[in-house]
């Protein structure tokens, strides 16, 4: 007897999780049809009655009806980490996952250490003072991946060299002559990747380049000089590695 009340107290005790559980998988059903997003792109936030939306690579909040929309930082006082920072830097790594290095012009060492994705503009000085560090860059194991964001937009001058750059035969000796200041011969063809690096940057938000991401989603605004760089990535500029 004593052990059939245990069981059933237990039963009591795990009902309320259970009936929790459903309310919570209900709530994120009808707020992915009222936003028309997927139930994956939604989930608890860690303030009750909030829920995280990922919007791409961007983060913000929405209440349980729906009707409230955030954007900000949660921050946990208790231990000063902030739950959002963590959250937009996965879906930076998630939304560049789709994009996939096929879109990308890579420079990578023989050993790859860490690797760091650039949105770049080729008549950018900045882009190309980062574009001068690489070689340093790919000697310390950091794999550079580009991916183009012509500030100006789409038809112009930066955004046909780009495209010129990527309908090229070889890309990477097109993309380094032209950051060195050389004329691009004009070339066309499907440019899809250079419309996906500037899609990316218009929903990060950036107005500026370049924009570094690194391999843990952080988002670093601007240039960076190379030991700035290495002591963000962890890497002891001195200890070289061969590049590919």
């Amino acid at each position: 007897m004593k052990r059939i009340l245990i069981f059933f107290c237990l039963l009591c005790l795990a009902a309320p999780a259970a009936i929790a559980a459903d309310d919570t998988r209900a709530v994120i059903a009808r707020l992915a049809s009222q936003l028309r997003v997927k139930p994956s792109d939604i989930s608890p936030a860690p303030i009750p009655g909030l829920y995280r939306l990922m919007l791409g690579p961007q983060v913000a909040y929405v209440s349980a009806d729906g009707r409230y929309f955030l954007r900000g930082d949660i921050v946990d006082l208790k231990t000063g980490h902030n739950v959002t920072a963590a959250a937009r830097d996965q879906a930076r790594l998630a939304f560049l996952g789709q994009i996939g290095q096929s879109d990308m012009i890579v420079f990578a060492p023989q050993h790859v250490k860490r690797s760091i994705t650039v949105l770049t503009d080729i008549d950018c000085d900045y882009c190309r003072l980062l574009e001068r560090d690489r070689p340093a860059l790919n000697s310390m194991g950091v794999e550079v991946r580009y991916l183009f964001f012509p500030r100006d937009g789409v038809g112009t001058p930066s955004w046909n060299k780009a495209v010129s750059v990527w309908c090229s035969a070889n890309h990477k000796a097109a993309f380094t002559e032209a950051m060195e200041g050389k004329p691009v011969k004009p070339r066309n063809c499907n440019a899809a990747p250079v419309a996906a690096g500037y899609h990316f940057g218009q929903l990060l938000g950036i107005n500026g380049t370049p924009a570094i991401i690194t391999d843990q989603g952080q988002l670093i605004d601007g240039y960076l000089p190379l030991p700035d760089m290495a002591s963000i990535l962890g890497i002891n500029p001195h200890k070289g590695a061969s590049s590919r």
